[in-house]
């Protein structure tokens, strides 16, 4: 993995909820997450970063300009991986 790519947290999709920013691995990716009321989100994209108890599935991510809702995320012994839902509405830098 190359922690190459430039990664902002924020707690809320505007940009005055700022929380950090960090270098992960960023990649393409798909799944869908199907809910019972027929509901479908599309993965379009995850990240492998360092372990950080910024990150949660209540924050948001900037990546390359385009803003993301953390949908799910896996903790592995030395790392996370993260998955993320590309939003429709972008948050003004």
């Amino acid at each position: 993995m190359f922690y190459d790519t430039l990664v902002q947290i924020y707690s809320s999709p505007d940009s005055t909820s700022y929380i950090k920013s960090l270098y992960a691995d960023f990649q393409p990716y798909s799944k869908s997450i199907l809910f019972v009321d027929g509901f479908q989100i599309d993965i379009s994209n995850r990240i492998f970063c360092d372990p950080d108890t910024s990150i949660n599935i209540d924050c948001y991510v900037v990546v390359e300009n385009a803003l993301y809702k953390i949908m799910d995320l896996i903790k592995w012994d030395e790392y996370f991986e993260v998955h993320l839902y590309k939003l429709k509405r972008q948050v003004q830098q």
